[in-house]
């Protein structure tokens, strides 16, 4: 019998998991990104599976299907050594556990993408019973998850290993994944009944996914050569993906 408390303790370690391998320095900067990105995605997860579901105590599957991916990420995870086929391998995995917290939501019908990757400036969320809180700001994190392209961040590894070298092929897969974050984003940051797209949140995650790609070399390497590339362009993208939330969400506030 799974339990709604052994589902959150298999999150909540696979959270733990994803933080140490940030603060391991034989994953920085090439992978921090990555991890970090999965870090934040997972933690949103976790918080919406638990507004969902905390009030049943009952055996589930949907409890069971969380403590299955949580603990076959964390087994991946466990044997990760830093390479861009484990490190993608893993994040598939991660996924694949933020989905199975995200997907069943009981008899009620799954919500629209369109809309979910749009900023807001408050939420207002139901409790047991059908009564209604004070609309509360969107949580910083949440603004993060949003602007962030975990999606891109995902396939890069893969398309480096299909360029294998060829900075022609690298540089079109390059641009097949930003016409990706545009398209995905394009209807995402949509209102849930259509209207236009939030342009600027677009153009972040886009600028956010260049700088992850510059930092890994898919547009050369500075004069210093690749350590000095990968150590200049991780640290602005760092900064790039800590504070333009910040300073976007109290533009709109």
């Amino acid at each position: 019998m799974t339990t709604f408390t052994q589902a959150m303790d298999a999150a909540d370690a696979l959270t733990n998991q994803l933080q140490e391998f940030t603060e391991n320095p034989r994953y920085l900067p090439r992978f921090f990104d990555t991890l970090f990105g999965l870090r934040t995605v997972l933690g949103s997860a976790s918080d919406r599976f638990a507004a969902l579901h905390s009030g049943e105590v009952g055996d589930a599957p949907v409890f069971a299907t969380v403590l299955d991916r949580c603990e076959q990420a964390r087994a991946i995870g466990k044997a990760l050594t830093p390479g861009d086929a484990a490190l993608s391998r893993y994040a598939g995995a991660v996924q694949r556990a933020i989905g199975a917290m995200d997907g069943p939501v009981g008899t009620a019908a799954r919500p629209s993408f369109r809309g979910t990757l749009r900023l807001r400036n408050g939420s207002t969320p139901t409790v047991r019973g059908g009564r209604r809180l004070e609309p509360a700001p969107e949580p910083y994190y949440a603004s993060l998850v949003k602007l962030f392209p975990v999606e891109a961040v995902t396939l890069y590894p893969l398309a480096i290993g299909i360029a294998a070298g060829d900075i022609v092929i690298r540089l079109i897969l390059i641009c097949i994944i930003t016409l990706f974050i545009v398209a995905l984003r394009w209807f995402g940051t949509q209102e849930e009944r259509g209207g236009d797209a939030d342009v600027v949140a677009i153009a972040v995650s886009v600028i956010s996914f260049e700088l992850y790609a510059a930092s890994l070399g898919g547009y050369g390497y500075l004069p210093g050569g690749p350590e000095q590339t990968s150590q200049l362009f991780a640290f602005i993208t760092i900064m790039w993906v800590a504070l333009v939330p910040f300073v976007l969400r109290r533009a709109r506030s």
